[in-house]
């Protein structure tokens, strides 16, 4: 082994032999003085374009024993050594080619370059002293700026804008007390103006965008989007190499792919549930957590850089994208209500242009229910069933969660599992489920090989089940089929029975059919297929290990024969999907399949287990005098006529209504502390002070921003600890700041935010703790509001609190979000409209409920 001091040089000797290969040397001249005549001097070599950091990492990773044996300055016998080796390696290589002659006689400038250039090896070389000494200076002061490692360094620092395209670039330098100014302010502050001033004039020559006429002053320029690129890629790096220091944004070099989004809000004058239930949409696109319009992506497509921000980091769309997301929304431009199934049909791509990203669905509805309740289902397996004997695999258990979904939805759908996999038990552990949920009996069509085998399977795991064979010549006869099936749980028989006995068999009702081996129905026009749609059932199940066994037509017939009408017309779904085969079913797979194949690896869940909390807060006096307040003046102005103007007071009114419920300040600020005044902030102050007790951090959410505000002055006031809150009403650089403080800084804290603000795209994975002070109509928004925390990344429990004042407006929401009412029936199951309400009406609907208010001491009177 080698010691540490041969190491040491060893990496010395690396560094230097880098700068060589990359070219990064450059000539000086050494002079030996003499007393009396000529001056001799020779040709050395010198690294270049050296980094500060390397050299450092050097200097303190120095060995004692070479430190104990050179007195001098580590960095210096650093250095050093490090030109040893440079000047070493040149002189030989320029020994093994042909220089030049040396000229006959040295006695003016240029014969003494012209001598240099035939002494690049080093050899000794004689000249006059003064000229000399000019010939050196003048060499030095052209290798000083690549070879000066004392210099000052200026900071290039690039600021992408708060709004529109328009990036900022400032020079920084060193002022005489450390500081970092404007570079026209340091110069003025500092004891080395010319040094600063030389650094400034190299710089310009090396980033000509310093010189443009126009700019803001010297050292300031504003840069356009495809500048600001070159400086975080090429430029930039070039900038490091001569030796400033770069400044900008951090760029990813990974381009997101474009995800297409719907958002959909339920029409309020549709009554209609299910599938055919209209909902109004809006299109977008998504880059990464960024989501652009039509109008956005025209503004990007015109860059030649476009960038956009996402995650923290600044990120280069790519142009095709950009065209193929731009005639995706086209393609859609008049598509603003869709039905439940069509919104369904467009998630699962058998509708419309898709992009690289996929499709996101957002909002309320049928559709955007089913599709987020899959997603939630599908996270949460079924590891133990009830009913059930024996254990099931991993993927069993989702599936049994998924089914369950399809259950409780009214849905059907195809369970795909590759042979082996145990499409059986995992179906028998399902219905064993719904019999002890009070569901009606099960049929199960399957074929003549396999009803045995269902038989045997429901005995050995699922005994509590009642199984009766329909099939056979000894079987039931039409007449007496009725008879033979009560008290069953599952009535098991073939396809060629079923369609035999179709009259009786149709005469019932079937809380689930199941189909096995479902590829029997692939043909839809055949007569199996076509008299198997006869008998009804609250779910239909397809079982198959190959849903695309033929092409995508089988496909078609299985899910159109489980959710008759869902997936649209035959001829579209092929075509929608033509070719992608396997890749259909993982377009459809959580939703109406549920596909699994043994070359498969289980994933592992990434998201820690959350917690959610209701936490019920008291009315203050205060509270309730003005909450009745507003009850009795909308009464008092509804006896308006107008229907248009008794809406808007109606809806004024749940708005301050609200307000009031979260402080009386939130509706009419007086001046007055808050403390003491509401139940909801006593309830956040208990919480923030365990939170805090514990050294975590919490996040608070509102959607009124100026009481937000507010609230953050009144916690920093309590707490002692500077609170912040992140509004709409911030820059963007101030939004991002507020968030990489948030997330860095170590120890407890809290962050304020309003709703629409904060509630998407950030990643707050630094708090535990949520807080939703007041609630909002729509539930995908307080998710998307908790997921700030509650995300990938993050490793601890999230507990999630939900502030709500019983027997007021706010529970009304709490019902809403809880999907215990629709928003349509919030007021009154049989109301058209707001306006149609009377005055009894207005108060049952919005008014206190006293037998379920929660009250402080001081307010026991009031609703006595």
């Amino acid at each position: 082994d080698v010691g540490p001091s041969v190491r040491w040089l060893g990496h010395v000797a690396t560094l230097g032999v880098c700068k060589v290969a990359e070219g990064a040397v450059v000539p000086t001249l050494r002079r030996k003085r003499r007393e009396t005549g000529p001056t001799e001097f020779a040709v050395r070599w010198s690294p270049a374009l050296l980094d500060n950091d390397e050299i450092d990492r050097l200097v303190t990773t120095m060995p004692g024993p070479i430190a104990a044996v050179t007195p001098a300055d580590p960095r210096a016998v650093t250095l050093a050594a490090l030109g040893a080796v440079v000047d070493a390696i040149v002189r030989d290589a320029a020994g093994r080619v042909e220089l030049p002659a040396p000229p006959p006689y040295i006695g003016t400038p240029a014969a003494i370059t012209e001598a240099v250039a035939a002494r690049l090896d080093g050899s000794t070389m004689r000249a006059p002293g003064d000229l000399a000494n000019e010939v050196t200076g003048r060499l030095e002061r052209w290798a000083r700026p690549v070879t000066r490692l004392g210099r000052p360094r200026l900071v290039v620092q690039l600021d992408p804008p708060d709004r529109g395209d328009a990036w900022l670039l400032s020079i920084l330098g060193p002022a005489s007390s450390g500081a970092l100014l404007p570079i026209e302010e340091a110069i003025g502050q500092t004891t080395e103006p010319k040094v600063l001033m030389d650094e400034l004039a190299r710089l310009e020559r090396v980033l000509p965008a310093l010189r443009r006429p126009g700019n803001l002053r010297r050292g300031r320029v504003v840069m356009s989007q495809n500048e600001a690129w070159e400086l975080m890629t090429v430029t930039g790096a070039s900038l490091e190499a001569a030796g400033f220091t770069v400044r900008a944004p951090a760029l990813s070099r990974r381009k997101p792919k474009p995800t297409l989004r719907l958002f959909a809000e339920r029409s309020t004058a549709d009554a209609v549930v299910g599938a055919n239930q209209l909902s109004d949409v809006r299109w977008s696109v998504l880059f990464g957590d960024v989501e652009l319009t039509a109008a956005d992506i025209t503004r990007l497509a015109a860059e030649a850089r476009p960038l956009v921000q996402s995650r923290g980091r600044w990120v280069e769309l790519d142009t095709v994208d950009l065209k193929e997301a731009a005639a995706a929304l086209a393609e859609r431009d008049g598509k603003t209500k869709l039905t439940g199934a069509e919104i369904l049909r467009y998630s699962i791509g058998v509708d419309g242009t898709t992009l690289a990203g996929g499709m996101a669905i957002d909002g309320d509805g049928w559709a955007t229910d089913l599709l987020r309740a899959a997603e939630a289902t599908s996270t949460e397996p079924v590891t133990e069933p009830a009913g059930f004997t024996g254990e099931l695999r991993s993927y069993q258990a989702q599936a049994l969660a998924w089914l369950g979904f399809l259950r409780a939805t009214e849905l059907g759908g195809c369970l795909a599992l590759d042979m082996g996999l145990g499409k059986t038990p995992t179906m028998l552990a399902h219905l064993a489920g719904a019999k002890l949920e009070g569901a009606g009996p099960a049929l199960v069509i399957a074929p003549p090989a396999v009803v045995g085998n269902w038989a045997a399977e429901a005995a050995r795991f699922t005994p509590g089940l009642r199984v009766i064979v329909h099939h056979g010549a000894s079987r039931a006869t039409s007449s007496e089929f009725d008879r033979e099936v009560t008290g069953a749980d599952v009535v098991i028989t073939t396809y060629g029975t079923a369609v035999r006995d179709v009259d009786a068999i149709a005469e019932r009702a079937w809380s689930t059919l199941v189909l096995d081996e479902a590829q029997a129905i692939k043909n839809p026009a055949s007569e199996t297929a076509q008299v198997l749609r006869r008998i009804g059932a609250g779910n239909r199940f397809a079982l198959t290990g190959t849903p695309v066994e033929n092409g995508l037509g089988d496909l078609w017939s299985i899910l159109d024969f489980t959710n008759p009408g869902l997936v649209g017309p035959r001829p579209a779904f092929i075509a929608q999907l033509q070719g992608e085969g396997e890749a259909a079913l993982r377009a459809l797979n959580g939703i109406l399949v549920f596909r699994r194949t043994k070359s498969e690896p289980e994933v592992a869940a990434e998201l820690p287990d959350r917690i959610d909390e209701l936490d019920h807060c008291t009315m203050s006096a205060e509270q309730i005098g003005l909450y009745r307040a507003i009850i009795d003046q909308l009464v008092a102005t509804t006896e308006d006529p107008e229907a248009e103007r008794r809406q808007g007071a109606i809806l004024a009114a749940i708005t301050a209504l609200k307000q009031v419920c979260n402080h009386p300040a939130a509706y009419q600020d007086d001046g007055r502390p808050l403390a003491g005044r509401s139940g909801k902030l006593a309830r956040l102050e208990e919480i923030i002070g365990s939170v805090f007790a514990a050294g975590e951090k919490i996040l608070v959410f509102t959607h009124f921003a100026q009481w937000g505000r507010k609230v953050a002055e009144h916690l920093t006031d309590v707490t002692g600890m500077p609170i912040s809150c992140y509004d709409g009403s911030l820059s963007r650089g101030a939004r991002d700041r507020m968030v990489a403080d948030f997330q860095a800084r170590p120890g407890a804290g809290a962050l304020v935010l309003s709703l629409k603000a904060g509630g998407t795209g950030l990643n707050l994975t630094a708090a535990s703790h949520v807080v939703l002070y007041d609630r909002w109509w729509n539930p995908a928004v307080e998710d998307q509001a908790r997921d700030r925390a509650w995300r990938i990344g993050q490793t601890r429990t999230v507990i999630s609190h939900r502030l709500v004042c019983p027997g007021t407006i706010d529970e009304r929401v709490e019902e809403v979000v809880a999907g215990k009412r629709h928003i349509a029936n919030l007021v009154l199951p049989k109301s058209s409209s707001l306006a149609d309400l009377g005055s009894d009406q207005l108060r049952t609907a919005l008014g206190i409920d006293a037998d379920a208010l929660l009250t402080d001491e001081a307010s026991e009177e009031l609703v006595a």
